[in-house]
């Protein structure tokens, strides 16, 4: 059984979501209604074809494989919105894309309709099937100007991907204005990202249940010196940074977590 139909096959409760790990700032959350939601996931070797950054980690769902209801970017860089697995995953005339204003060139050229595709600005808001998505402030500078982090509200709980972002918690934290119960957040340090003590800092301010740590491994060369961009240095400093309220969690590529709101007294 591949991951894709293990993600079909798992049973989501209610007031739960489990949630995918596919590497570097990719994951797939399936929620209890059954709906499966892909962000970022980089599933090709684009990035090695066009610019040389040899994949360090492998694939764990194939692009033939890929089936969403909803395919998210943050911005239109080839990790985030891969330009080798987009052609294969618009043939699937059920799933649709939600984006920053960026990756609406790439929707284009690959043919999807209008009718299918969303273009988010920063606090901008989208519903489907009963989960919104919401653009959240990002700053990822004259790299992607249009980046977006993306708050997916599922109705019963609240998951952050930060998307690629350098630490600007006061911006971030307006730009929100809502609990979260989940955040995902890059660690490399690298390329305008957060480093792993900011992304426990930013942590600290949104006040999540739990961080997951994502954008690590995948390249040499988001490697950051002094091991800030290493999930071990992440744990480290989530142990000595973060409140006892907010769990700091590193997935391993494939891996899936399974988080339940605790309902309120």
């Amino acid at each position: 059984m591949n991951l894709m139909e293990k993600i079909r096959h798992l049973h989501v409760h209610t007031s739960q979501v489990a949630i995918f790990y596919l590497g570097q700032a990719g994951f797939c959350i399936k929620t209890s209604d059954g709906q499966i939601t892909v962000i970022d996931a980089y599933c090709s070797d684009a990035c090695e074809r066009l610019f040389g950054f040899k994949r360090m980690t492998p694939t764990v769902l194939g692009i033939e494989d890929l089936d969403a209801d909803l395919f998210l970017s943050t911005h239109s860089h080839t990790d985030h919105l891969d330009p080798d697995a987009l052609p294969v995953i618009a043939k699937n005339i059920h799933t649709f894309f939600v984006g920053s204003p960026d990756c609406e060139a790439l929707y284009i050229q690959n043919n999807i309709p209008k009718s299918r595709y969303q273009i988010l600005k920063k606090g901008e808001k989208w519903l489907r099937n009963g989960i919104g998505i919401r653009a959240i402030e990002a700053d990822h500078g004259s790299l992607a100007p249009d980046a977006i982090g993306l708050l997916i509200e599922t109705g019963e709980l609240n998951i952050y991907h930060t998307g690629d972002t350098c630490f600007a918690p006061d911006k971030i934290k307006t730009s929100l204005n809502t609990d979260v119960d989940i955040m995902i957040a890059p660690i490399n340090g690298q390329f305008g990202n957060m480093n792993a003590s900011e992304a426990c800092a930013l942590a600290s301010v949104v006040k999540p249940k739990i961080i997951i740590a994502c954008h690590f491994w995948m390249f040499l060369e988001h490697v950051c010196e002094g091991g800030k961009g290493d999930p071990s240095t992440f744990l480290k400093e989530a142990s000595e940074i973060l409140p006892e309220s907010v769990s700091a969690i590193v997935m391993a590529p494939g891996e899936v977590f399974t988080y339940t709101k605790e309902k309120k007294k």
